[in-house]
């Protein structure tokens, strides 16, 4: 996995039940099927048994499709992480990309919840990079469950599984989308990955993973083509996954569910990292921060075959970026891990000195906010700002982007509780971060700062 020998409590909430006539009849649904009714009605209930167990990374590949709305859920979530804020939660951005208009671009606005929660990591899906090889196990003698391979055999597709495009999987029907293959180009996204922004305007999903063509674990229990034996609540074998599966023990999976796991298994690494290297207990802000920092730009969000960069971040579709866990993990970022906090009209300061001119500089403010409540239009609570000087005395403030780079000028972000500023081409000299309390009304409020350069000597 991407965290190797990390300690796992595993929670079960799902359950197979009798679905009601109501649903049956108008929603389509079998008389029964497994669904989510172990989840507790707070939230709070749920990450607390795993917080007493020992986890601070807490991983979730379920939710609901609200459209980018801020739900109780959502609230109660940002609630656990504003009382244990060395809590880590990952979930999955949802799977409801979709192209309505027909324009060839999936459209904005389907971000789930509660992945519109302000304080956790919201992970999108890229595309898997490995060109076109996802063999499957030629001694499975039975025809593919997967609707692309109907019909087909491991044997009889050559041994290895049919990709399919965007089209022939998901309905995408306008190019560049309907050919896209759905692997292969680590520079894409995944057509059906849920998009940003929510309801309120922040920037969602924070980052993405690979979700397509996934190696995921195989379940002993009721493998079709490994044993007689059926589920027998429900008489079938258990899901293949996409495709043919690699062997007894692997099976391919995709979908957010599938890079969201991968986005947490980087947190675990990233908190690792700040265990081992500095002794510190980081907090789930600065575990963000540092995968945010880290990310790398993804150069063909909208799947056309260029990686001519047409959505630069921050945008809608990959937020800012892919993760890169070896960035986030080799002890070049600068940190701060603030738990003092800040009131209204309170400011810290930091400098640095860059030592060579020409060369990125990126600074990256993550603060875990107040919870919000589900009616509000605006969820932001405390509000705090970037504001980042340049040696000659240029003022660059979070969020205003231009091409995928800072430019100067603009307004503070009132909207987000992430805030970047990011050089493409610094000047050598003292740079100045300052952090504002613009307006905090449950304060003090915590943060962490990632900065990322070519430093010299302490100004």
């Amino acid at each position: 996995g991407t965290a190797p020998a990390a300690g796992l409590v595993f929670q079960a909430t799902e359950n197979y039940v009798r679905v009601s006539n109501f649903c049956q009849l108008f929603g389509g649904y079998p008389a029964y099927a497994y669904f989510l009714t172990g989840l507790p009605a707070d939230l709070n209930d749920l990450y607390q048994q795993a917080y007493d167990d020992g986890a601070r990374i807490h991983a979730n590949s379920w939710g609901s499709a609200q459209a980018g709305v801020y739900t109780s859920n959502s609230a109660q979530t940002d609630s656990f992480i504003w009382n244990n804020p060395d809590m880590t939660i990952t979930f999955s951005a949802g799977n409801d990309g979709a192209d309505a208009n027909n324009n060839g671009v999936v459209d904005n606005d389907s971000i789930g919840s509660p992945a519109t929660a302000k304080n956790v990591i919201t992970v999108g899906a890229s595309e898997n990079d490995r060109p076109d090889d996802f063999p499957c196990d030629t001694s499975l003698t039975y025809t593919s469950n997967d609707a692309y391979q109907s019909g087909q055999t491991c044997n009889s597709m050559g041994g290895t599984n049919n990709l399919g495009t965007a089209g022939s999987r998901w309905g995408f029907t306008a190019e560049p989308l309907n050919s896209d293959l759905s692997a292969g180009n680590a520079e894409q996204m995944a057509p059906f990955s849920s998009r940003g922004p929510t309801d309120d305007g922040r920037i969602k999903p924070d980052i993405v993973a690979p979700g397509t063509w996934i190696l995921s674990t195989f379940s002993p229990l009721y493998p079709q083509g490994y044993g007689t034996q059926t589920n027998p609540q429900n008489g079938a074998f258990q899901y293949d996954g996409w495709g043919m599966p690699y062997n007894s023990y692997y099976k391919y999976m995709g979908g957010t569910s599938m890079s969201n796991p991968i986005a947490a298994g980087a947190a675990t690494v990233v908190r690792d990292y700040f265990q081992k290297a500095h002794s510190h207990n980081a907090s789930a802000a600065l575990v963000k921060a540092s995968l945010i920092n880290s990310a790398v730009d993804l150069l063909d969000e909208n799947n056309d075959g260029s990686n001519d960069n047409d959505y630069p971040i921050p945008n809608v579709h990959e937020g800012w970026g892919r993760i890169n866990v070896d960035k986030a993990t080799d002890g070049s970022l600068v940190w701060v891990d603030n738990t003092t906090g800040l009131n209204t009209g309170n400011n810290t300061t930091y400098q640095y000195n860059v030592s060579t001119a020409g060369q990125p500089f990126k600074v990256t403010l993550v603060w875990s906010d107040y919870p919000s409540t589900e009616s509000a239009s605006q969820n932001l609570v405390n509000n705090l700002n970037l504001v980042v000087t340049a040696p000659g005395g240029t003022v660059y403030r979070g969020n205003v982007f231009n091409n995928g780079w800072s430019q100067a000028g603009g307004s503070s972000d009132n909207v987000n509780n992430v805030e970047n500023v990011y050089i493409q081409s610094a000047a050598a000299g003292t740079w100045t971060v300052q952090i504002v309390g613009q307006n905090v009304p449950q304060g003090p409020q915590p943060f962490a700062l990632i900065v990322d350069g070519t430093f010299g000597a302490p100004p």
